[in-house]
């Protein structure tokens, strides 16, 4: 299916089921990659959304359970705030609630229940954003006071 129909498929949809706009949809779920023909289109959009936010959560799982962390983060995990934990689990919560939502659709399926779930996952998406974003700028925050510390601990002589 090329683009251009698969705009105009959505826009279609769009009306009907009042969706997010497609550049919307598709600057949060890179929904534009749909490379094959497909009969419904707002299930094909809803795995896309699901990969995006499967991937977040598996992210959000290695912070909170760090046994085979990269070492990149392992400055972080060490110094995490008690707020940037509450943040995760928020957020993790939040999109494994949705997670499970999309679980059901794939049993049993109909437009309008598609249709309802991409609105509700678009924003919730948008809603946990901020802290997000916040999580990852901690993460590239140096701790220098913690890490003076540490060399201080480190030297025995």
């Amino acid at each position: 299916m090329k683009l251009d129909e698969i705009k105009r498929e959505y826009e279609k949809l769009t009306k009907k089921y009042d969706l997010p706009n497609f550049e919307k949809l598709n600057s949060d779920f890179e929904v534009d990659k749909l490379e094959k023909e497909t009969e419904n289109i707002l299930r094909s959009f809803r795995k896309l959304m699901m990969e995006k936010i499967v991937n977040s959560m598996t992210f959000l799982e290695m912070l909170v359970n760090p046994v085979n962390a990269p070492r990149m983060y392992l400055s972080y995990l060490r110094n995490m705030s008690i707020e940037d934990r509450k943040i995760i689990d928020d957020i993790y919560t939040a999109l494994a609630d949705l997670s499970l939502l999309s679980l059901d659709l794939e049993i049993d399926s109909n437009e309008k229940s598609e249709a309802d779930l991409l609105k509700k996952g678009y924003e919730k998406w948008n809603s946990l954003k901020p802290g997000f974003r916040k999580i990852l700028e901690n993460m590239k925050k140096p701790n220098n006071n913690l890490n003076n510390l540490k060399k201080e601990r480190s030297y025995f002589g």
